[in-house]
């Protein structure tokens, strides 16, 4: 899955994320490192479960934000605003096909 973050402030200035989980922090080991003095040093972590793309707060003091709610864990829809420190994405991907139902099984039973 190809998710692409989006700065509101500067649509031009995206982040893509193509490796999950993902890290978003200010610390140089985070997979995607965020120069914002209001973000933790490691802030959240996206991840997928069950085809929907999730982030997850780490604990840190100021809170990472969905769509303006504080959030511990919560789905990340594309068109979602994801907000850490300073920071405003829009959150952008193709989600997952759901799986069609399972093919019919044939009720003829064979003849000896």
């Amino acid at each position: 899955m190809k998710i692409e973050l989006i700065r509101v402030e500067n649509p031009q200035d995206k982040v893509v994320v193509d490796k999950l989980p993902a890290i978003l922090g200010r610390d140089p080991a985070a997979d995607v490192r965020l120069e914002d003095s209001w973000v933790g040093q490691m802030q959240c972590i996206l991840d997928v479960e069950g085809g929907v793309l999730h982030v997850m707060d780490l604990g840190t003091r100021l809170g990472t934000f969905v769509n303006g709610h504080r959030v511990q864990q919560a789905p990340l829809l594309p068109g979602d605003h994801l907000t850490v420190g300073r920071t405003k994405f829009l959150v952008q991907y193709e989600p997952a096909p759901h799986p069609g139902p399972p093919p019919a099984e044939s009720t003829s039973a064979s003849r000896t």
